[in-house]
């Protein structure tokens, strides 16, 4: 996934709000990281959808979503 200026500039500031880490053993703890998803705080109210244009497959999110 390739960013541009903006998406910089919004992954900064989300990364010096605080919240709760994504606990080690999460599901696609690592490709969500890459995705912008690093708390729980970040996750609340995600869809499937979001999570799969984010590039985890349908499986992948529903897992994401049980989770928390």
């Amino acid at each position: 996934m390739t960013r541009d200026g903006l998406e910089f500039v919004w992954l900064a500031k989300q990364l010096e709000l605080p919240g709760q880490a994504l606990p080690d053993g999460f599901p696609h703890r690592a490709r969500l990281a890459d995705a912008g998803y690093s708390t729980v705080e970040d996750l609340e109210g995600v869809t499937v959808k979001e999570l799969q244009q984010a590039g985890l497959s349908r499986r992948e999110a529903s897992a994401v979503l049980a989770a928390l």
